[in-house]
């Protein structure tokens, strides 16, 4: 899934994490493995020890600011939700490891990038 966004001289492609839909395949969070799940937010730098939640730039909710960060890598935490049968998020949000989703499977194993 992408966003397209304009800029004065050109069109560029930017993956959209923010707002999609992955299903969590993780074992951490009982209950939810194999269900759909939607991307809320991404908290960067939430597993490394030196996360600090009061930093302006931790809790990240646009696409656009995530991409300047340089995207999700293994140390960051995604704030999601699961998605309910009538296709509406759960008021219950989760923490979890960017590897633990599907479309970030590739992040358990870096060296088969």
């Amino acid at each position: 899934m992408y966003v397209f966004a304009r800029t004065p001289l050109r069109a560029r492609e930017t993956p959209m994490v923010i707002g999609s839909s992955t299903t969590y395949i993780g074992d951490e969070i009982p209950g939810l493995k194999g269900q759909q799940v939607r991307i809320f937010a991404v908290l960067h730098g939430g597993l490394s020890p030196d996360a600090d939640p009061d930093d302006a730039g931790f809790y990240v909710r646009l696409n656009e600011t995530l991409e300047r960060l340089g995207g999700v890598t293994e140390v960051d935490c995604l704030d999601i939700a699961p998605i309910l049968p009538g296709g509406k998020s759960s008021f219950v949000h989760y923490d979890a490891r960017p590897m633990d989703l599907e479309c970030f499977a590739h992040l358990r194993n870096p060296s088969a990038q």
